[in-house]
């Protein structure tokens, strides 16, 4: 089993018509996707409780943290889907062997920054995904 390293993965957004690279990342995280469930169990169930698929998913949200510049065309373009909402296609090339991408549709944007005066300028970006992340290894 190889170990990943991470230097070198690259987040991209227009993916679907020249991809962008955003540039300065520290960081990156998807929350998760799962699978959705309800609880079927009744009073007169068994000892235990019973779970029922629902058929959705859920897709999750993807943040991303970097060394936020105010004037970087890549981060004020992010920016700009919360003032101009609009669906945005984006992928994460891994650093491995095979460079796996990720590819996802964002509908929502959170944005937000930290000053710190022993630190650079950081900002942090939510997306809200569309649908579930398509993996390509």
């Amino acid at each position: 089993m190889a170990k990943v390293v991470t230097k070198g993965t690259v987040l991209e957004y227009d993916v679907l018509v020249t991809p962008v690279a955003v540039g300065q990342i520290i960081s990156m995280s998807h929350d998760g996707a799962e699978a959705g469930t309800w609880d079927g169990t009744s009073l007169d169930s068994g000892p235990s409780r019973t779970h029922v698929g629902t058929g959705y998913s859920e897709p999750g949200s993807f943040a991303f943290e970097v060394f936020f510049d105010p004037v970087l065309a890549n981060h004020k373009a992010v920016q700009a889907l919360i003032t101009t909402p609009a669906e945005q296609a984006w992928q994460i090339t891994f650093a491995d062997s095979g460079t796996t991408t990720q590819r996802f549709d964002s509908v929502g944007v959170g944005f937000g920054f930290d000053v710190d005066m022993d630190d650079g300028l950081k900002g942090s970006f939510t997306l809200k995904l569309k649908e579930l992340m398509v993996y390509t290894p």
